[in-house]
């Protein structure tokens, strides 16, 4: 599972795979017979034979790019569209329903499927791989809860919720689909490795070793197969060496941060291409737990003393504008009236005046202190995502100007949701999950205070990792499953941008996009602005999508 703002990868910034390969294939554009290879420079810095996809940290995960937009090998029912949003892509599910006061979905399953293996795909592949999920919450990357979960026909699968559940669809209909003629001999599916993957998929993995893993087209995929033969997604230990390959020519698709890419990237070849469809909202997400971000006080002197432009600047993003967090200008519509055209901006004097108004002075060093302790606090992030290390040193300076001390701590790709999960940290940059393009989702994957966990154990969904707790946002978001209309829902969405504007859970400091990269030279099709059919990075329904040049 990689990092929001981060994404090349799993749950939507650097995403933690691309596909890339060292060396062009012997079948390379051009050689005839279908028998195109694209490479993809993706980032992990401990690549294992791993494919179960239930495992954050494995090569499996690595295809992923981010909740329904998965697939190679183990395909969802639905791929979420988080470029046009609301136009979701039917795929094991061909169709579905709510009924019952939105307590009941009913989804129609295609026809036709195959396992890898030639076994066919059922309504009971999909009843046991949530059953499974259901018996193992900690494999429950999406946190899909529901009641019940049956198939009164091999077409067609029905979920069951105790509450109305609408609001959850993206997560529900997004987890991966294993086959129960399999996965029911493993004997703890927890620690299965899933070496050899047997999906429904259109790519089958064909050659496995530490550095790279190629996957080849399956020649009996249910939908019309791909006209590219292989991806080969070869592990890159940080972007500049993802960046590296692409500029060379060593990887022909991507999903990492450039620096300046129009000029290190797009500008060298008339074949390549680098679009960031803005995808959500980060920023410094504080461990509420942990003084000095636990004082409200201290968080809104660093709302009011930083300059976005600057910290969106060091990595080619959008700077935030709503207070609310919501990324504008797709969620214009669920600002609350009071938030319209109230934007986040910088003032640095009256975020010295919060801190001296609390009780804090500044001291011979330059920061403030209050009962002779600084304030002083650490940022943790992968060393690896260049991207977040470039926008902390900006931030470095910015806080430093309105006497708050802000200090690098660097971890690896691996343990970073770790760290964050526990509370194991001071304050980071990146949610570990991609918010599903609904803006209850936003607010539910990050504040929602009854995902509340306690410092050092681990939050299993990895949502509300800053620890929030707000007795009338816990009863919003319980109540916002009941509403039965648009207007109920936004009234009560106006309650929690209310509570956020006012307390300040996390501080929102950019728009950051699905960072995508990739050459024309080999393959076209790809999305652009021009064509935002889907998010471009690396994702099987662009990869079916793909022509040989």
């Amino acid at each position: 599972m990689t990092r929001r703002g981060v994404l090349a990868g799993a749950l939507a910034g650097t995403a933690a795979l691309a596909l890339v390969g060292c060396q062009p294939s012997s079948g390379g554009a051009g050689s005839g017979g279908g028998k195109t290879t694209l490479t993809v420079a993706g980032q992990s810095d401990n690549l294992t034979q791993v494919f179960n996809p239930f495992l954050p940290n494995s090569a499996q995960a690595l295809t992923y790019s981010s909740p329904g937009q998965s697939g190679f090998i183990y395909e969802p029912l639905v791929q979420i569209n988080t470029v046009n949003i609301g136009h979701d892509l039917p795929w094991l599910a061909k169709a579905w329903r709510w009924s019952d006061g939105n307590k009941t979905l009913t989804l129609d399953l295609a026809s036709g499927v195959k396992w890898s293996d030639g076994t066919p795909f059922s309504a009971d592949d999909v009843v046991f791989t949530y059953t499974m999920l259901k018996s193992h919450p900690g494999m429950n990357l999406l946190g899909a809860d529901f009641a019940t979960v049956s198939a009164p026909t091999p077409q067609q699968v029905v979920f069951t919720f105790a509450v109305p559940s609408q609001q959850y669809f993206t997560n529900i209909v997004s987890c991966p689909i294993v086959s129960k003629h399999l996965w029911s001999k493993v004997k703890d599916p927890t620690t299965y490795p899933d070496k050899n993957p047997v999906g429904t998929g259109p790519f089958t993995l064909s050659t496995f070793s530490p550095q790279s893993f190629l996957l080849v087209r399956n020649e009996d995929y249910w939908q019309t197969k791909a006209q590219i033969h292989a991806l080969r997604f070869v592990a890159y230990k940080d972007n500049v060496s993802m960046t590296n390959a692409l500029v060379q020519g060593q990887a022909d698709w991507g999903g990492t941060f450039i620096a300046n890419a129009e000029k290190t990237f797009v500008s060298r070849s008339k074949h390549n291409h680098y679009w960031a469809p803005i995808a959500g909202t980060d920023g410094l997400i504080p461990n509420l737990e942990r003084w000095p971000l636990s004082d409200l006080a201290v968080r809104k002197a660093i709302n009011l003393g930083v300059d976005r432009k600057q910290v969106a600047a060091a990595s080619n993003d959008v700077p935030a504008t709503s207070i609310t967090g919501l990324p504008m200008p797709a969620y214009t519509a669920n600002i609350a009236p009071q938030y319209k055209g109230l934007n986040l901006e910088q003032d640095t004097a009256k975020a010295e005046q919060i801190l001296k108004d609390a009780g804090y002075a500044k001291a011979g060093d330059g920061y403030y202190a209050k009962g002779g302790k600084r304030v002083e606090f650490s940022i943790t992030f992968p060393s690896a995502y260049t991207e977040i290390a470039a926008r902390c040193q900006v931030l470095v300076s910015q806080l430093k100007d309105i006497g708050i001390k802000l200090n690098i701590d660097t971890t690896t790709v691996t343990e970073i949701n770790t760290l964050t999960a526990k509370g194991d940290f001071d304050s980071t940059m990146g949610y570990p999950v991609n918010s599903a393009p609904r803006a209850f989702s936003y607010y539910n994957d990050t504040i929602n205070p009854n995902l509340y966990y306690p410092i050092g154990k681990a939050t299993p969904t990895y949502q509300n990792i800053e620890r929030f707790q707000n007795a009338e946002a816990a009863a919003l978001f319980k109540e916002y499953p009941k509403a039965t209309t648009d207007a109920q829902r936004q009234q009560i969405l106006n309650g929690i941008e209310k509570i956020f504007v006012e307390n300040l859970p996390w501080i929102p400091m950019f728009y950051w996009g699905s960072y995508s990269d990739w050459s024309t030279a080999k393959a076209t099709g790809f999305p652009s602005p021009d064509d935002p059919y889907f998010s471009p990075i690396p994702n099987p329904v662009v990869a079916l999508r793909l022509k040989p040049a």
